[in-house]
């Protein structure tokens, strides 16, 4: 004979036992945070939106994690990303109290140059706040007017690293596109390379166009900026902006190339905890920074300083990662490699003497 309410009093039992474990859980993530400081690293010098980006969530993930640890921010900045990357791999804590931004090339980096000491893809994403389209932009005086222009105009652009998205992505292009872009390296920062523009050092930049809408609008309003290329997601404002992949045939080997590289874009503004951590921590981290996502005044500052606001979940980077990576075949890396010049081949640029 059945006995329905047995089974509903041990089901609720089940439930309160549930909750009561999820409770303490709670409880004794809120002890660990408590009184503790959280770093937020970010793989850029100051001067720039990703700068911005690690502000945004200095200032509210703190009062989303249990316990409301007070959080700080710490630009760790060199080698195009990697210094950051290196350092989040092997020597920041593994329990929670440090997390990093990302760069666009820290996935791929690894593969153009396996001297680089660290694997992005074994990162604890967290999530990202926008996928942001890239773009190449000269100065107004350069002698590139058009995209056509580059390919018989040298233009002179400025990055602070070759394993920077602003040198590999040039680099790139001259190379499945036929293009006369010279990448100067050594600039510490973004702030610094737009001050190199202003100044007539160099002509131009990659750059996110959200970079120079965050932080120089004036550029844009005053038609300082001519904006030449896009790469990554498309944006609304630069319909009349050629696309590189509008230049590349489908199931060619550039095309491969392309997918490789645009899942860095694709990623976005992305977010990460060291390798390593505990489970329940890590789920603490990306309930705090999902809770962060959707807290109504993280959106008003974005939007106040001048920069997307498209957030995804750790999950869907995470497969973005997964999905992009398969276009990672050996002969697809060897030519990339190949085309990055890391063999020994010209790399489209000389480094900037330090004075």
């Amino acid at each position: 004979m059945p006995y329905p309410r047995l089974h509903s009093v041990v089901a609720l039992c089940a439930g309160a036992v549930l909750l009561g474990a999820a409770s303490a859980r709670a409880d004794s993530e809120a002890d660990f945070f408590k009184d503790r400081t959280v770093t937020v690293v970010v793989p850029t010098g100051s001067g720039g939106t990703y700068h911005i980006y690690g502000q945004i969530v200095q200032r509210h993930i703190g009062k989303h994690i249990p316990g409301n640890p007070s959080v700080i921010l710490q630009n760790r900045q060199g080698a195009g990303g990697a210094t950051a990357a290196a350092y989040m791999m092997h020597v920041a804590a593994k329990d929670g109290t440090v997390i990093s931004e990302m760069t666009p090339g820290m996935l791929t980096d690894p593969l153009i140059r396996p001297q680089l000491k660290y694997d992005a893809t074994k990162f604890n994403y967290l999530g990202s706040i926008a996928a942001r389209p890239f773009v190449i932009a000269v100065w107004h005086t350069a002698p590139a007017k058009t995209f056509d222009d580059l390919r018989t105009h040298e233009v002179i652009l400025g990055t602070n690293g070759r394993a920077s998205t602003g040198y590999v992505l040039p680099v790139f292009i001259n190379a499945v596109l036929g293009t006369k872009m010279k990448v100067i390296t050594g600039y510490k920062s973004g702030g610094e390379t737009n001050l190199a523009m202003e100044r007539g050092e160099i002509h131009g930049r990659g750059n996110y166009y959200s970079g120079f809408v965050g932080v120089r609008p004036e550029w844009i309003r005053d038609h300082k900026l001519r904006f030449l290329l896009q790469i990554g997601p498309k944006h609304p404002l630069l319909k009349d902006v050629p696309h590189v992949r509008d230049y590349l045939k489908p199931g060619t080997m550039e095309a491969k190339l392309y997918d490789l590289l645009e899942v860095n874009f694709n990623v976005g503004q992305a977010f990460f905890a060291p390798p390593g951590m505990p489970a329940q921590r890590l789920a603490t981290l990306r309930k705090a920074f999902v809770d962060m996502l959707a807290d109504p005044e993280t959106r008003a500052e974005t939007e106040k300083r001048g920069i997307e606001f498209m957030p995804e979940g750790h999950e869907h980077i995470e497969k973005l990662i997964a999905d992009g990576f398969k276009a990672a075949e050996p002969p697809v890396v060897k030519r990339l490699r190949e085309v990055m010049g890391v063999d020994g081949k010209e790399d489209g640029g000389k480094k900037k003497k330090k004075s």
